[in-house]
């Protein structure tokens, strides 16, 4: 049996395959040979019962086409994603990094002696409900210092400065307060995301080098961001935007998110003997890990050592969005725009043709305000950006780019965007 509508084609440069006229044109012939076999000439006009029966065969033919080169994608590393990657990864002994839950540290008041329980719940003003992991006792003043964990993970859940109000009343508790906006959650890792630690990781194998360190690093589950710097020089030097201080012969380490002691004992796993660790919290705040990772060729007492590393500092960022102010602007354009660079922001864009990459906020890392309106183009219905500006304060009128230091981890929740529509 033979058919004229075109097949698909494995050729040394990839899968090739037929355009949706040509299929169409090929089931068209397909239906004039056949009848005429019996002597019967058939009109191919779309508007006939035989049109109908071709469109619809043809648009079956299209859409396994689709599905075949959809298949033949997600073998690319480049181009995997959701369960395809995630089998990628596992030829690296990878898993995507699961959301985290943000979390506020706070102080509660209430009845000196009398307990908070576990599970006490807080509000705040953006709705998001945190709660409370542990028992917690009010000290002799009244007083006690409490860390409240959102009851939703990723980015979404948002805690300013004093913020959080009591949502579900307990006895003795009578007020709470935080000083310090919620460290925020992180989303499920990204696609963008997951490849880059895959192709990091490929230097986790190696010892000695900032490579290696940082590919084990960000392999220790529940790390959403790292930033590794070797100081081979024989002196100290300032490094980054902050000017982080790092000692000669000494290697910093930035990390977010993960365990202190399985983060510890990646970075000594990696480390030459007689490397420096991080001396300075800089804007941070320095973390000191006794680990013990010899038990086996020593009797007791086993040798310690201590590992140090930063944990970076939570710099919020600011975005304002101008949006031009035609007649059939939709009026969920605000948050709309809002959602689409809040993502963009934390888990980095990538066009649906592969075209525009843009990644991830990171340690260290620059970001450049323009960038984020590809997602907001990509939204369509009639929201165009006219410009995008960055800046460490409210709604800022100004500023193309800003670089976080080596110690410092960006945050621009969806309420820290601000987005006007302006005429042009």
């Amino acid at each position: 049996m033979t058919t004229n509508v075109p097949l698909p084609q494995f050729t040394p440069s990839g899968l090739v395959i037929a355009s949706e006229q040509a299929i169409l044109q090929g089931v068209q012939a397909d239906y004039v040979a056949a009848f005429a076999l019996s002597g019967k000439t058939l009109t191919t006009a779309l508007t006939t019962p035989q049109g109908q029966l071709s469109s619809s065969q043809s648009y079956m033919v299209e859409a396994f086409q689709a599905a075949l080169a959809y298949l033949i994608s997600q073998v690319d590393p480049l181009t995997a994603q959701g369960i395809f990657q995630d089998a990628l990864g596992r030829i690296y002994f990878l898993t995507r990094q699961a959301a985290t839950y943000a979390y506020v540290n706070a102080v509660v008041t209430g009845v000196p002696g009398a307990v908070l329980p576990a599970g006490s719940q807080a509000k705040s003003s953006d709705g998001s409900i945190w709660a409370t992991s542990t028992d917690i006792t009010y000290g002799a003043g009244g007083t006690s210092p409490a860390i409240f964990t959102a009851t939703v993970s990723g980015t979404g859940p948002i805690a300013g400065i004093n913020d959080l109000t009591i949502y579900q009343q307990v006895t003795n508790w009578q007020g709470i307060s935080n000083a310090a906006p919620s460290v925020p959650g992180t989303d499920v890792e990204s696609r963008q995301s997951f490849e880059q630690r895959r192709a990091e990781s490929v230097q986790i194998g190696g010892e000695g080098t900032y490579e290696a360190v940082r590919a084990a690093v960000a392999n220790t589950p529940g790390v959403s961001d790292c930033f590794v710097y070797n100081n081979g020089s024989d002196s100290a030097i300032n490094y980054g935007a902050t000017n982080y201080p790092i000692p000669a012969h000494s290697i910093a380490i930035s990390v977010s998110g993960g365990d202190d002691t399985a983060i510890a004992t990646a970075i000594n796993s990696k480390l030459d003997c007689g490397c420096g660790l991080p001396t300075s919290a800089g804007l941070g705040m320095l973390t000191t890990v006794t680990i013990t990772p010899d038990t086996t060729n020593y009797a007791p007492p086993y040798p310690t050592y201590q590992v140090r590393f930063v944990r970076p500092q939570t710099k919020a960022l600011y975005m304002t969005v101008n949006v031009a102010a035609v007649s059939n602007l939709p009026a969920t354009y605000v948050s709309l725009v809002q959602n689409a660079v809040a993502d963009a922001f934390a888990n980095g864009y990538l066009s649906p043709d592969g075209t525009i990459n843009i990644p991830r906020a990171r340690i260290g890392g620059q970001i450049i305000a323009t960038e984020y309106s590809a997602p907001v183009i990509a939204l369509g219905n009639n929201i165009t950006p006219v410009s995008i500006f960055i800046g460490t304060s409210a709604a800022p009128s100004s500023g193309a780019a800003f670089t976080c230091g080596i110690d410092q981890q960006p945050v621009c929740p969806v309420l820290n965007i601000t987005v006007n529509a302006i005429s042009v």
